[in-house]
């Protein structure tokens, strides 16, 4: 259990380690074969993308130096041993009768002096078996985790694979080494409640534990998609609007020679505003002295329609990743609004509208889930929100599941983000 702990080193009172093995951070994309699947923005329709959500195999223990080292072993039987049970993933096992939640203001939920936490500690062992698609071969397989509580720590068939810091944000491993297309693999997980992490994550709060947010997988190829961000921009006459796509390139130099990428856009009525989609081919630039590949478009948009929380018209911008060779390999869809945000005279300007901010904090929390929402119990709060004339939100005290703003962006709200860093009981120090 090396990746627990090393000696003297316990790597969840040990700022110095934020992750290992863990895929550097990205935005929320899913690949798609073909251009008409990308149109359809479904993921579920994707043959590269696979859900691990379900019942998955579960046991609490109170302290992370009592996991058992072979329960991560494909041999290991839960069904032989009384003290494991079945548990919903996504979820708070605090809302299935392990452990208590437990909500704080102003005071930490220990008395522990940073980095170190109690020693008991409630850590929890997930195991599921994983079958990779036989169509994935030759291709990347990652895995994601949309959030875990506090610590995470994966195996795959007994061998470690990575951990990961920070509640609130997804946490995604490379399992190509580890993973054979067509075949049965064990994934084991551990989650350790309190942690050095939870010092700056000392939100006002309902306190949980566990994998909340939702588990799969995708498959990618070796030359793919590994970032993109899309921005709709407007002048100041509020007429020619900019589309800005900015794409990172993941593949070994050979291969991304001759990359190159097209965007097209759809409108909110789904027709294609571009006659011939906007083209372009990667290059390199230094970023942190190690070579990084881009490809980086500003395309002209006439007369865009403008979003604003009254009126959400939304553009589904579609990328396209072409090899060298002229086949397409990956497409992948952001949706975009085209707005203009400014002060002027002290007023909050959209698109040179004065506008009024009417806005609510609001958590990741429902009464019977904990922080395992759906996307049913996101858009109900979203309809409340509108129907009392609220049209902005700020998320304390954290990233939101990415669902959440998909829906402010198609429902129309103004969103305040914050990050998952706050150190409330030790404000005034």
């Amino acid at each position: 259990m090396e990746l627990l702990q090393s000696g003297p080193l316990k790597s969840w009172q040990s700022p110095e380690t934020l992750s290992f093995g863990r895929l550097a951070a990205r935005a929320t994309l899913f690949p798609y074969p073909t251009l008409a699947l990308a149109k359809r923005n479904d993921r579920s329709k994707s043959p590269w993308w696979c859900s691990l959500n379900g019942e998955w195999e579960f046991r609490l223990v109170d302290r992370p130096e009592n996991v058992p080292s072979d329960f991560v072993q494909p041999q290991f039987d839960p069904a032989k041993n009384g003290e494991w049970g079945k548990i919903p993933v996504p979820s708070n096992w605090t809302m299935h009768g392990h452990d208590r939640p437990h909500y704080t203001n102003i005071i930490m939920p220990f008395e522990e002096q940073a980095p170190n936490v109690p020693v008991m500690n409630p850590t929890g062992l997930y195991r599921t078996t994983i079958k990779v698609p036989t169509s994935w071969k030759g291709r990347r397989t990652i895995l994601h985790f949309g959030g875990a509580e506090s610590v995470l720590y994966i195996w795959i068939d007994g061998q470690p694979v990575g951990l990961a810091k920070d509640t609130r944000l997804p946490s995604e491993f490379d399992l190509t080494s580890y993973v054979q297309p067509g075949s049965t693999h064990t994934l084991a997980a551990v989650v350790v409640k309190w942690s050095d992490a939870s010092f700056v994550e000392d939100q006002d709060q309902w306190w949980m534990g566990g994998i909340y947010r939702e588990v799969y997988l995708y498959s990618q190829a070796e030359l793919f998609i590994e970032d993109a961000f899309v921005r709709g921009d407007l002048d100041v006459s509020l007429k020619k609007g900019s589309l800005h796509v900015d794409i990172r390139v993941g593949s070994p130099d050979a291969v991304a020679k001759g990359t190159r990428a097209q965007v097209q856009l759809i409108d909110p009525a789904g027709k294609t505003v571009f006659k011939k989609p906007a083209e372009q081919c990667v290059f390199e630039t230094d970023f942190y002295t190690k070579p990084h590949k881009r490809i980086v478009m500003e395309i002209p948009v006439r007369r865009p329609q403008l979003w604003s929380a009254e009126s959400p018209e939304l553009y589904t911008a579609i990328i396209t990743l072409i090899d060298a060779e002229g086949n397409q390999v990956e497409h992948t869809t952001s949706r975009v609004g085209f707005r203009r945000i400014e002060t002027s005279k002290r007023e909050l300007l959209i698109n040179g509208q004065p506008v009024m901010i009417t806005g609510v904090n609001r958590h990741d929390h429902h009464d019977t889930r904990g922080k395992a929402l759906t996307r049913e119990d996101m858009l109900q709060d979203v309809l409340v929100m509108k129907r009392h004339n609220i049209n902005a939100v700020r998320t304390s005290h954290y990233p939101n599941d990415p669902a959440w703003y998909d829906l402010c962006d198609e429902y129309g709200l103004y969103v305040f983000d914050e990050a998952d860093i706050e150190t409330h009981a030790y404000a005034h120090d």
